[in-house]
């Protein structure tokens, strides 16, 4: 009688809890299915962005080969080793500035002193004189920026020997760097120059431009580098 009795007691604790789960109010069973339906939207989401994030690691394990790039860039260019130096080059950029300086100031003036000429509130001997000085200054920055835009201040070469770098003087007074592969640099003796001359040419086979530098004032730092751009020479 017992297993029977045992029996008897689970079947009907099993229908006792299904009854239960059967008096749930509606509402609830409402309230769970939206909440199971709102964790599989979770999981949904949450599965999509994981993929989503796997592109960008593939992307991540591409950054190497970027850096490598980048490095042999570097070492082909190399680092740059000064070679010449001319120390009044800082001079001559602000004597160019100064000349710029005063030749837009005298434009400047120009117009209010015509102005002024036909109100009869000044003299013809003034605008003369300021109308000169206006030309003159103007002539002058001209010539002083040809001549200045021409004057190497330093010249470089790299760690390798392949790249020459020299920086010289733009119209405005700032820095300009050229960079130029040491074939295209002409020697001293293909130039002409001798070394007791006060400015030496700076030639290249691809270009016309011509820059003057001076040993006389200026100063070599490497020889060995600088006889290997200009060649050896009296």
């Amino acid at each position: 009688m017992a297993p029977s009795f045992g029996r008897c007691l689970r079947n009907e604790l099993w229908t006792r809890s299904w009854k239960k789960e059967d008096a749930r109010p509606p509402w609830f069973s409402d309230t769970w299915e939206c909440l199971r339906s709102q964790s599989w939207r979770v999981n949904g989401v949450s599965n999509y962005l994981g993929r989503q994030r796997e592109p960008s690691m593939c992307l991540c394990h591409s950054g190497p080969a970027a850096v490598v790039r980048q490095k042999a860039v570097d070492e082909e260019t190399g680092e740059f080793k000064l070679v010449y130096r001319f120390p009044w080059i800082k001079y001559c950029r602000v004597l160019s500035r100064l000349k710029l300086l005063q030749t837009v100031t005298t434009m400047v003036v120009l117009p209010p002193i015509c102005y002024l000429y036909l109100q009869d509130q000044v003299s013809h001997g003034i605008l003369l004189y300021t109308t000169g000085i206006a030309f003159f200054a103007g002539a002058m920055l001209c010539g002083m920026s040809y001549f200045f835009r021409r004057i190497i201040g330093l010249i470089y070469l790299n760690e390798t020997g392949r790249t020459v770098k020299v920086a010289h003087l733009t119209f405005w007074g700032r820095r300009n760097d050229i960079y130029c592969p040491i074939e295209t640099v002409m020697t001293l003796d293909e130039v002409g120059d001798r070394r007791g001359e006060l400015l030496l040419q700076f030639k290249r086979y691809n270009s016309t431009d011509i820059l003057y530098f001076t040993i006389k004032f200026g100063q070599i730092v490497d020889k060995q580098k600088f006889m290997q751009i200009f060649g050896e020479f009296e």
